[in-house]
């Protein structure tokens, strides 16, 4: 049921999404810095990030079953931050390098809940309204972009090492306002009047299988969204690397992210506004072509100002792809299996994707530069642009179980 904004439960969602983004502000855009710090290469730095990526592949599926299944969507919220910060705490600890890949592993594992299930948690609490979703999505923008940029001038004059503190004290907040924000009952098979093929998904994959099964379009979005998102995410790990490496300070990796999340604010304002006259699948092809220009231009810049500068045009790009996928996905499945297709999301864009991206991108990088791995990765975002306008319709319709349900 949709509330009111002023509501205490629509507060409480506000608050979770900024300190979502505030969390991951602190230390997410430092991670290879710090492994560098630490003394990685950077193939070992990829080969850690890939680690790190297959684990939250492999969780966040498992998440968005438990979540929506089992003990619903705020306590699986819960205890994702919990063991997400027993990870980054052990971080303080001085620890040989195979220890440090395994806490950022765990880290990995627990941290890929935050993001499926705040969406969830949202959409479902916002009549999945793309106007309201994306008000909300915007603070953890802010968040993000507030908590990097003052968090990377810290570290210039402390090192790293304060990263997991930060990180432990916004995830006190997270489970703080977590005890307002709303959620629905938890999905049973029973209620959708399945049929056959849908009760043997369900008890053979869970609500991962189900949801594949029952809304097909799923596989081709994600395959276009998959595509994109080595990119995305090779830019989150490499990028860093190169500014470092042109002379750049940690002030200028955090500048870079908080640029980043900062452009995606006003885009995320604008949003409602440009779905209603185009439709979410423009969108959405739109921010991948965005993305696939940033790329380009982080082959060719040898300049860290300038690089920063171009932040700009992927953080509208990151903006309009994350928006439009949430709320396609929302329209595709029905309220009690959204941690489930977001989850889905999550686990494509920032697990298989991330795998590729980190343990491919590192050997590249490291062979042949910025150059090779950038282009490259733009070439995969024009081929997902492309999977994407022809797998998604014009304006996303319900799908399988949405209109059955409401038939």
């Amino acid at each position: 049921v949709r509330v009111p904004g002023y509501h205490p439960q629509v507060i409480a969602i506000r608050a979770l999404f900024l300190l979502t983004g505030a969390i991951l502000g602190v230390f997410y855009p430092f991670l290879s810095a710090i492994l560098a710090e630490r003394g990685f290469t950077p193939a070992e730095i990829g080969l850690a990030a890939a680690l790190a990526s297959l684990a939250f592949m492999l969780a966040v599926p498992v998440w968005g079953h438990v979540a929506d299944v089992v003990i619903g969507r705020v306590s699986a919220l819960r205890v994702g931050v919990v063991g997400s910060t027993i990870a980054v705490l052990g971080l303080l600890l001085d620890v040989p390098p195979v220890i440090v890949v395994v806490l950022v592993v765990i880290y990995a594992a627990f941290e890929s809940s935050l993001s499926p299930l705040a969406d969830a948690l949202a959409v479902n609490a916002l009549g999945r309204s793309p106007r309201s979703y994306a008000r909300v999505r915007l603070l953890s923008s802010l968040g993000f972009a507030a908590t990097s940029i003052l968090a990377g001038r810290l570290y210039d004059d402390t090192g790293f090492w304060p990263a997991p503190i930060l990180w432990a004290a916004a995830a006190f907040g997270i489970i703080v306002v977590s005890r307002w924000v709303p959620d629905v009952a938890r999905f049973r098979t029973e209620e959708f009047h399945a049929e056959a093929v849908v009760e043997r998904a369900a008890r053979r994959g869970g609500s991962f299988a189900l949801v594949l099964r029952t809304q097909p379009r799923l596989r081709g979005l994600l395959l276009g969204l998959g595509l994109v998102h080595v990119g995305m995410l090779a830019g989150f790990t490499f990028l860093a690397l190169r500014l470092l490496e042109l002379g750049g300070q940690p002030s200028d990796v955090a500048l870079s992210a908080g640029v980043s999340a900062l452009a995606e604010i006003p885009a995320m304002a604008l949003i409602p506004r440009i779905v209603s006259k185009t439709g979410v699948r423009a969108l959405l092809v739109v921010g991948i072509l965005l993305y696939a220009a940033s790329l380009v231009a982080w082959a060719f810049l040898a300049d860290p100002t300038l690089i920063v500068a171009t932040r700009v045009v992927s953080g509208v790009g990151f903006a309009a792809i994350t928006i439009a996928a949430v709320m396609i996905i929302a329209t595709l499945l029905p309220p009690e299996l959204q941690a489930t297709g977001q989850g889905l999301y999550q686990t494509v864009g920032f697990g298989g994707s991330a795998v590729i991206a980190n343990l491919v991108g590192g050997d590249v990088f490291g062979l042949g530069g910025a150059m090779p791995l950038f282009l490259g990765c733009a070439v995969l975002a024009i081929v997902g642009a492309v999977v994407a306008w022809r797998t998604v319709p014009a304006r996303a319709v319900a799908g399988t179980m949405t209109a059955r349900q409401e038939g």
